[in-house]
């Protein structure tokens, strides 16, 4: 495919996320939104009729049957990403698959096992990378070293009510666990460690983890959903590092934006926007790059099914812990 083609792409999941991609996706000039896919179909037929996207689906069978689209976005529920993945892949598409990959490890594992001999592309979505504060931060702390990493992820009480079965671990702290795993260089934690704080009906809203590598650098994660519902918008973000000769502090979420009229807001909370009506931020910077791979460029680092599988192991690991203490 001439890397100057538009790439015909479905999406899957029409969920707060997936209707992110979709938008970016209709507006980018790299892609042609042609199908959207939902197992609820109107839901898929509403946005479709807004956008303009000429094909709507319940399965992936029925997208693989319309022959609609070369490459799919699939943020569906976890448990379905890779049975999801493996059908599009055996038709011929490129896959997106959105962050976990997957609830099993052995299950991830397979599709990367098949990723390594497949001529499609198969891409694990983690935006964060893509941030443009950040990548920035990554490449530097790559080349400086680090002595110690801290992240903060915090959300709305109003988040655990919306996924009442996922963990903090699994929900939010898997970003940073991205961000920390690239800092590192990929280098694998010798000691994992994490603590857990359930609610009253005794769901987990509360969780921190530790990692340590054998030469004494150590990475702290705090996430949670128990902020009151609209004191802090989409809730905060932050990044702080540690080294030798240097400290560095990145707020991610919200960003350095405020307009106050009865009260303060934070218009951009995260870094998804638009110029113009194009699409700008980390999410736009993630569907490019999985469009150029479709082209012919390579995966980018932090979104190889390599690094999806690592990630996925650090936050298994990090889960039992919490679950057994």
């Amino acid at each position: 495919m001439d890397t100057k083609e538009t790439v015909k792409v479905a999406v899957i999941g029409i969920g707060a996320f997936g209707e992110l991609h979709a938008r970016n996706l209709a507006a980018l000039p790299e892609a042609r939104l042609t199908a959207l896919g939902n197992r609820t179909r109107s839901k898929a037929e509403r946005l479709a009729a807004e956008l303009g996207v000429p094909e709507v689906f319940t399965t992936v069978e029925e997208l693989i049957d319309q022959q609609a689209a070369e490459a799919l976005v699939i943020a569906t529920r976890t448990d379905t990403h890779v049975p999801i993945a493996l059908k599009a892949l055996s038709a011929g598409m490129h896959v997106l698959v959105e962050k976990p990959v997957s609830e099993d490890l052995e299950e991830a594992n397979d599709l990367l096992e098949i990723s390594r001999t497949s001529d499609q592309v198969v891409m694990a979505g983690h935006i964060c990378v893509f941030h443009s504060m950040i990548n920035p931060l990554i490449q530097r702390v790559r080349q400086e070293g680090f002595r110690s990493l801290d992240f903060v992820r915090h959300r709305p009480r109003k988040t655990g009510e919306i996924y009442p079965e996922e963990h903090p671990i699994a929900m939010t702290m898997v970003h940073d666990l991205y961000v920390a795993a690239q800092m590192a260089g990929g280098e694998e934690p010798v000691y994992f460690d994490a603590l857990d704080a359930t609610n009253s009906q005794g769901l987990a809203d509360h969780a921190w983890g530790t990692l340590r590598w054998d030469d004494g650098r150590v990475a702290t994660f705090h996430s949670h959903w128990i902020l009151p519902d609209g004191a802090a918008g989409d809730g905060f973000d932050r990044v702080e590092v540690f080294g030798d000769r240097y400290v560095a502090r990145v707020d991610t979420n919200p960003q350095n934006l405020t307009w106050t009229d009865d009260k303060v807001t934070w218009p951009l909370c995260l870094e998804i926007s638009s110029v113009e009506g194009r699409p700008t931020g980390m999410l736009a910077e993630e569907l490019r790059s999985f469009l150029a791979a479709c082209s012919g460029a390579p995966v980018p680092p932090g979104c190889r099914m390599e690094d999806a599988i690592q990630v996925q192991r650090w936050m298994d690991t990090l889960l039992k812990s919490a679950m057994d203490k």
